[in-house]
């Protein structure tokens, strides 16, 4: 039955793998002139449904499908790696819910929120009625069917206490992360390594960046660390933490987990550089991946991973165009950057 799943899976994976981008379409992205000309170039692409009459590209629209993408996969999927990948894709719907938790927390026009939210087909609530609520607790209410609520209500006495939205943004963080280490601890056989190997790392990288950022621009107490990170994370569990809140160095802690800071670089500067050195990482392991049969795990996570790297590339393009970078500053940025 695992094999016919695969099989299915990769079925729905090579029919769709043409519609990456190619090479030679990045080349004339990084060429362009102008945010119009890059809709222009990729309106004779497969991306074309996803440019907006005025040109633009539409960056929320592409997530959605990189979410809608990982939830068909996971039905294809035998019972225990299919629970993986559609968790794993929930988190679309983790940075909608921060969406609105930021939009009336802070008050913030109807517009503008809901312009920044993802188009989830599978919404299991209307977003846009959301963003209307007239307070936190009013939100919650209104999601009472969500694995989110629980870690919502318990963060709420701390949030309004200090007023402060980063608990509730950690309280989800946390819980999410938490189920998806033990859905990854879950799996069997090549599926646990796959897992492992993949999601682990992401996790591994996440945990370390938290814990680095709470020290250095949060300033926080050890014991704070340690609360709003995660405990089991595989390579970069609670000992690291530890580590971290005693004052171990970033480019110690990066090298144990395999990535080399250039020196001269600052803390700051040094967390960059590690998301981008793992972000390359992931890229150059799921274009591999995706270059074998795809009768295992690895490759279903390799093609939403490769769906990610594209949409994270054409925003950064984007964003370089409208800071008036060159298309070989913008292209030493890219995650596809040799």
């Amino acid at each position: 039955m695992s094999v016919f799943s695969y099989a299915a899976a990769q079925g729905y994976i090579r029919a769709r793998l043409s519609r990456l981008l190619n090479p030679a379409t990045w080349a004339r992205l990084l060429e362009a002139a102008t945010p119009a000309e890059l809709g222009q170039f990729l309106a004779r692409t497969a991306v074309a449904p996803m440019i907006g009459r005025d040109g633009r590209i539409l960056l929320a629209s592409l997530r959605g499908e990189i979410a809608g993408t990982g939830n068909a996969l996971a039905r294809f999927l035998p019972h225990s790696a299919g629970e993986l990948v559609a968790w794993y894709s929930r988190r679309f719907e983790i940075e909608n819910l921060k969406t609105v938790l930021r939009a009336v927390h802070y008050g913030t026009d109807r517009p503008r929120a809901l312009a920044s939210l993802i188009p989830l087909s599978a919404a299991r609530w209307r977003w846009e009625a959301l963003v209307e609520a007239g307070s936190l607790s009013a939100v919650i209410g209104q999601i009472q069917e969500s694995p989110f609520v629980r870690p919502l209500e318990h963060a709420m006495e701390r949030y309004q206490k200090e007023k402060r939205l980063f608990y509730l943004e950690i309280a989800v963080d946390l819980f999410y992360f938490q189920k998806l280490v033990r859905l990854i601890e879950s799996q069997h056989g090549r599926g646990a390594t796959d897992a492992r190997r993949s999601l682990g790392r992401w996790i591994e990288v996440q945990n370390l960046l938290w814990a680095y950022r709470y020290r250095i621009y949060g300033r926080m107490a050890p014991e704070e660390i340690i609360n709003f990170t995660l405990h089991r994370a595989f390579s970069a569990g609670l000992d690291t933490v530890r580590r971290v809140t005693l004052g171990s160095p970033l480019a110690v802690e990066a090298g144990r987990l395999g990535f080399r800071i250039p020196p001269g670089l600052s803390e700051a500067e040094g967390l960059t550089e590690i998301e981008a050195l793992a972000e390359r990482e992931r890229f150059r392991y799921a274009t591999a991946a995706i270059g074998r049969p795809l009768f295992q795990l690895q490759g279903v996570l390799a093609y939403l991973w490769l769906l990610e790297a594209e949409v994270r590339d054409l925003a950064m393009i984007v964003e370089g165009k409208l800071a008036g970078l060159t298309g070989v500053e913008i292209g030493r940025r890219l995650v596809r950057a040799a």
